[in-house]
């Protein structure tokens, strides 16, 4: 049981970055896999606005998934990262990837290129 509530003190909410140092988000999510008889597994982390919204009250669910049905990169809900891509801990959390490898940034590119990009002086 203790190992639980280290793993939720220890990785939740923690700032990922990526394997350039870029920061890609903060971990909303930890699934586990709880095999019978055997230890449980950190299996991913996840990232993204429903994940965090069922965290701090379920009814910010609704609104949160009709905002990224209606603006913005139609991505999935949120962004699953394989432990297995988990460097190291400490402060942050690293990971062997690139944030371009995941789609963690998929707001950001769409901000880029469809508001960003349209005002007047702004250069890529």
């Amino acid at each position: 049981m203790s190992t639980t509530f280290s793993i939720v003190r220890d990785v939740l909410d923690k700032k990922i970055l990526d394997k350039d140092n870029c920061e890609i988000g903060r971990v909303d999510g930890i699934v586990l896999e709880m095999p019978q008889g055997r230890q449980p597994r950190l299996v991913r982390l996840e990232i993204g606005g429903e994940i965090l919204a069922v965290r701090v009250a379920h009814w910010l669910v609704g609104p949160t998934r009709w905002l990224r049905n209606s603006f913005g990169p139609r991505r999935s809900a949120h962004v699953k990262i394989e432990w297995k891509h988990v460097k190291r801990m400490g402060r942050d959390i690293h990971l062997d990837l690139a944030a371009d490898d995941t789609e963690a940034l998929a707001w950001e590119h769409w901000i880029a290129e469809h508001i960003v990009k349209r005002i007047p002086g702004s250069s890529r």
